[in-house]
């Protein structure tokens, strides 16, 4: 008999959907079905420019409102909402308007569109349907956000193995390592990431009869590295940067990541550098020279500390 990995069936552990965690909407609309709410798990940020917004729903009155309408709200719950998140996905619209429950919904009508939105939310948006699509057993509603706002001082109610639960209030620890740097350096990091968020750079480790060769940075030396853009190879972006400054090599393995915030009094810069090891072929370069001994560059000495 054959087992399921052979018969090609997919091998799901039973209740493994109640170990994904995520947000709960409140998805508020208004139609021929009357106004309505329902409390959608899977309701979700897809696109940043324009902003679109998906939310999967069934055959139901929330589905009747948004196909007539093409419009509907995201109200993304906060974690003191439990109590209308339970009444929203408890109830059916087609069985009691669920709005008109005294002392539940607090609302207010929307600038954009003909729909309340919900009062109290961790993130309320207002959205217009731009696709609609049958997705497995679910309907997918795809809405551009017209207006959106965000309370920071709410946090989103989150759904997880079949409960609810709260975001910790403190924050995880970044493991990027801090880096402290001449003013003049970050100042030329920040040139070298062109307005990026992260400065990505790919970085050679090239050994030779107990030296190592280093590029001139600005009024220091360091390993030779460039800034790689998205998308771009970083071995094939390496290479050619080496040809450019006269250095012949031979890129070999990644050698590593090292993750820094690089720090000059209150300017911080997030950095991200992947070294190779490379073999020199050729050196024709003034920009570049052998090094028996490190100089006091501690950007250097950490991209040189073992993975």
């Amino acid at each position: 008999m054959l087992s399921l990995k052979e018969s090609g069936m997919p091998e799901i552990m039973d209740n493994v959907h109640r170990y994904f965690a995520t947000t709960v909407g409140l998805i508020t609309t208004k139609g021929r079905s009357g106004q309505n709410i329902m409390a959608a798990e899977w309701t979700m940020h897809i696109s940043y420019d324009p902003m679109l917004v998906a939310v999967f729903v069934h055959e139901s009155p929330t589905y009747w409102n948004i196909k007539e309408t093409r419009a509907f709200g995201v109200n993304i719950a906060s974690d003191d909402q439990t109590d209308m998140v339970n009444i929203a996905g408890g109830y059916s619209g087609t069985e009691i308007a669920k709005l008109a429950i005294p002392g539940n919904f607090k609302t207010y009508l929307a600038k954009h569109i003909d729909v309340p939105m919900i009062k109290g939310c961790a993130l309320n948006a207002e959205c217009r349907v731009t696709a609609i699509e049958k997705i497995g057993d679910h309907i997918m509603v795809v809405g551009e956000a017209v207006s959106a706002k965000f309370d920071e001082n709410k946090f989103p109610l989150i759904y997880t193995r079949g409960n609810y639960r709260k975001l910790s209030r403190s924050k995880i620890p970044s493991a990027r390592k801090s880096v402290r740097v001449t003013p003049a350096q970050i100042s030329q990091f920040e040139k070298m990431s062109a307005g990026q968020f992260v400065l990505k750079a790919a970085v050679a480790l090239i050994r030779q009869d107990g030296k190592i060769l280093l590029q001139k940075f600005d009024d220091s030396w360091v390993l030779p590295m460039v800034i790689v853009g998205k998308g771009a190879n970083y071995e094939e972006t390496l290479e050619k940067h080496l040809d450019s400054i006269g250095v012949s090599p031979s890129v070999g393995k990644i050698r590593g990541i090292k993750r820094m915030t690089l720090k000059a009094g209150k300017t911080e810069l997030r950095a991200n550098f992947i070294g190779f090891d490379c073999k020199l072929k050729s050196l024709e370069s003034s920009d570049a020279k052998w090094f028996a001994s490190l100089p006091g560059n501690v950007v250097l000495r950490t991209l040189l500390e073992k993975p």
